[in-house]
């Protein structure tokens, strides 16, 4: 079964089939949650929400009349393979929003809770898109134009323009609070990306600078089965040479580590950040 897995044509057909998923799961919580709340979004569909409201013209084909041009435009800076899975995953949200989602189930109830289950769908969606190396097309395409071209922060050109069109739906929908709540879903939607992108499997880094780092290192084993990993490192101020250790243990681990490191060398520097992956014995195994 892993040899198949490996094959680069199986895979690349199950990238594609994620792809469709994720992007019907995107178009659910749009039809099911945010357009029946009419809570504004950002992007294309953002755009085609407000041309849906206006002339009823249908989500996806808004989308498409939207995006193709971008795609035409976008099609050199997205590169071959990551063109064409935008592209299939925009063809999925579109004919998924227009020819299912008429028959999903309308959310009716508190808009708050429409846009809390909404961006929560809409990053489990995207996520799925984004993780299997794809991407929503839109507004990604002109963010990505607006880095090479003028060395505009993809984020910060991503967040005007989603600001523009959210503003600009509420506008049209007469509603602040529709902006309000617009806010909550991109914010919940961020956190899911972020979560399946980069992983949810969140350590701690320790980096120890101490005298001792032999007898440190075998109290880390000894008591938190945690190996470390020693460079060389000298002291600008005194001149002196420091070994600095390297040390990674899951969340509930970090006050024992702490303590033993108090224990061992109370005068010693450690600086401790969160790592988002970890890969290797006692954590993750890389899946291709």
């Amino acid at each position: 079964m892993r040899k198949t897995l490996e094959n680069p044509k199986v895979s690349l057909m199950m990238d594609y089939l994620l792809i469709v998923l994720g992007s019907c799961v995107f178009a659910s919580g749009i039809a099911i949650f945010i357009k029946p709340a009419m809570i504004s979004m950002g992007g294309v569909a953002g755009i085609a929400l407000i041309g849906n409201y206006l002339t009823g013209l249908p989500l996806g084909v808004a989308s498409i009349v939207l995006n193709v041009p971008l795609f035409i435009f976008g099609y050199k800076l997205l590169g071959r393979e990551f063109f064409f899975k935008t592209i299939v995953s925009s063809v999925s949200y579109s004919l998924f929003i227009d020819i299912v989602g008429p028959f999903l189930p309308l959310f009716e109830g508190d808009r708050l809770l429409a846009a809390l289950y909404g961006g929560i769908i809409l990053g489990a969606g995207i996520g799925m898109v984004f993780k299997w190396g794809g991407t929503s097309g839109g507004t990604d395409i002109l963010a990505k134009y607006l880095n090479v071209k003028f060395d505009i922060s993809i984020g910060n050109a991503n967040l005007v323009m989603n600001g523009i069109v959210i503003l600009a739906c509420s506008l049209i929908y007469k509603s602040v609070e529709s902006a309000l709540y617009a806010i909550i879903v991109q914010y919940l939607t961020g956190v899911i990306i972020n979560a399946m992108v980069d992983g949810s499997d969140r350590q701690k880094e320790g980096l120890i600078i101490t005298n001792k780092p032999e007898e440190m290192a075998q109290v880390i084993l000894e008591n938190l089965q945690r190996g470390c990993t020693g460079f060389g490192g000298k002291g600008m101020y005194t001149g002196e040479e420091k070994t600095v250790l390297m040390v990674v243990v899951r969340r509930h681990e970090i006050s024992a580590l702490k303590k033993l490191v108090h224990q061992v060398d109370p005068q010693c520097f450690m600086l401790i950040s969160e790592v988002s992956e970890v890969f290797g014995t006692h954590f993750k195994t890389y899946n291709k």
